[in-house]
């Protein structure tokens, strides 16, 4: 019997030096390179990675992926420091087992990133 591959699910925060028009396949492609470049294709071939939610207004996304390889992704993600030329840092938040559950997450972040601004 073969069995259901489980996922994770990564909220992860969007720090940017410049404002500037960042698309779902340039993070996408940033995480890809930088699992190739320091874990391997071996461990690439494993990910199952998936951009499911980027939320440029609020600086945020979430992103699914094998449930074997949480820490490579978030590894892969804290290596990230350019896209498109352009200076980022993609900081993991929260990992959750649920994308209803991360979402209340991401609900959260979001109300609590911005009651600091109305301090």
């Amino acid at each position: 019997m073969v069995k259901k591959e489980r996922h994770r699910y990564l909220l992860f925060k969007l720090l940017l030096k410049d404002d500037f028009k960042i698309t779902g396949n340039g993070i996408l492609k940033a995480i890809w390179e930088a699992i190739w470049r320091f874990f391997g294709l071996k461990e690439a071939s494993k990910v199952g990675l998936w951009l499911l939610e980027l939320d440029i207004h609020h600086k945020c996304g979430i992103i699914r992926f094998s449930h074997n390889t949480k820490e490579i992704v978030i590894s892969a993600l804290t290596l990230i420091r350019e896209i498109e030329g352009k200076r980022i840092i993609l900081s993991p938040v929260k990992t959750s087992g649920t994308i209803s559950c991360i979402k209340k997450i991401k609900e959260n972040f979001i109300i609590n990133k911005e009651d600091k601004f109305h301090d």
